[in-house]
């Protein structure tokens, strides 16, 4: 029978890399320092010293991302060898990493390995989880049909085993969560669903709910619901301050908490602290979209607030990000900010003195200079010439499908539907002769 289902895709060949004897002894002298638990004198393999290393390292982002290499390897190896209660272990850490690869097929990869391991040795719980994090890294890197899909499935396979502790780890992906649920209605089904599971020994995933249904009433002006949410899920995080091996992301959520009540409360001056913090520590644990999606808050609010010449300089940072993220909505959220405020009256001017750079609004044509990528350029001479992505592959060595997805981008960025407006665009602003 065809294999149809995302939890049965056929995977890529795992990699055949096997590191010889030289490199596995200068691993083993590296590492002895990190994983002291390892008796060395009982010659471990790389398998050995890789799960010693996550299992001492365990929810340490920066730690695990400076090994990421050595891991993969090993994950490859484990793969190789059929032992896959092994690489379910090895993604489990692995797959906090995912949402910081800038190579999307990279993360990928990791999680489908994980998923057919899960399947394999039938261990649903972390099926949920790896499914779970597989439709947030689609989502974020701007697939959002398919990444709400895969996402949704491992809901309700968690609702059918009746455990969310397959959705263990929320903190690393409430930005994402909350923009793929996308409005109040959805929290508040989602809230129903992992009441419903009956599991109150992991209350992560459920504070999180409570986070995203607070953060859409507020939305709605629904501030008394708001508040009770946001205060609940304080409460609930106080109760479990060292229950979590994920501090970071913990601490990285509380202060996302903290600044929307905060908002809520009509405490403008201390939603911004808070959103400093997180901001701060989600640039070093966390991924770009986390960041993006925290800047999006907080320059909405402000410019709601009236506090324009913050919103600008949020304004400023969101417009660097969003060439760095593969999500389309993030550009366009800059974008937003920047017509709001090139429309802001005069009687609005917005006080820049001390700033290293003079105040001017960026115009389209200059937003579109930076967004345009020089490959991007690239493909948009080339189609301008007249020549077909078959064409346009060839002349610049790629594939098709990456100039399709070249072009995909450069529509997202120009704001246009085919290729004779983007190419219009381009002219328009000066981005193409």
């Amino acid at each position: 029978m065809k294999r149809t289902s995302i939890l049965l895709q056929p995977l890529s060949q795992a990699s055949n890399y096997q590191p010889d004897q030289e490199h596995i002894s200068s691993e083993l002298e590296r590492l002895k320092v990190f994983v002291p638990e390892v008796s060395y004198n009982d010659s471990p393999d790389l398998l050995m010293i890789a799960l010693a290393y996550v299992e001492h390292y365990r929810g340490d982002v920066l730690r695990l991302e400076h090994e990421k290499e050595f891991l993969c390897v090993a994950l490859s190896q484990a793969w190789q060898q059929a032992k896959y209660d092994l690489v379910v272990r090895l993604v489990r850490e692995l797959a906090q990493l995912t949402g910081r690869l800038n190579d999307f097929t990279e993360a990928e990869h990791i999680l489908h390995l994980g998923i057919e391991a899960c399947r394999r040795i039938q261990d649903k719980q972390h099926l949920v989880y790896f499914l779970n994090r597989l439709g947030v890294l689609h989502f974020s890197h701007g697939k959002y049909q398919q990444g709400r899909r895969i996402w949704r499935i491992s809901l309700r396979l968690a609702g059918r085993t009746r455990s969310s502790s397959g959705l263990l780890e929320p903190f690393a992906s409430f930005t994402q969560i909350a923009d793929i649920l996308g409005n109040f209605s959805a929290a508040q089904q989602f809230v129903e669903t992992l009441l419903s599971t009956g599991n109150s020994e992991d209350q992560d995933s459920f504070v999180v709910a409570l986070f995203i249904r607070g953060l859409y009433a507020r939305f709605m002006n629904k501030l008394d619901s708001a508040n009770e949410d946001f205060s609940y899920c304080l409460r609930l995080l106080s109760l479990q301050a060292n229950s979590s091996h994920h501090l970071t992301g913990r601490q990285i959520f509380t202060m996302a908490v903290q600044a929307e009540l905060a908002r809520v409360q009509g405490n403008y001056a201390r939603s911004q602290q808070y959103t400093e913090t997180a901001l701060s520590l989600a640039q070093i644990f966390s991924d770009r979209y986390t960041v993006a999606s925290l800047l999006i808050d907080q320059g909405l609010y402000s410019y709601r607030q009236g506090q324009y010449a913050d919103t600008y300089k949020t304004f400023q940072r969101l417009r660097n990000i969003a060439c760095q993220v593969a999500a389309p909505h993030v550009y366009q959220c800059s974008c937003y900010l920047e017509r709001r405020l090139v429309q802001l009256p005069p009687e609005c001017h917005i006080d820049t003195r001390g700033d290293k750079e003079p105040l001017t609004l960026v115009t389209s044509h200059a937003t579109l200079q930076e967004a345009l990528s020089d490959r991007e350029v690239e493909v948009l001479l080339l189609v301008a010439e007249g020549l077909s992505n078959q064409e346009v592959a060839r002349r610049l060595v790629i594939s098709r499908g990456t100039v399709k997805k070249h072009l995909e981008h450069i529509y997202t960025k120009l704001d246009v539907h085919c290729r004779t407006s983007a190419i219009a665009t381009a002219r328009k602003h000066q981005l193409i002769a």
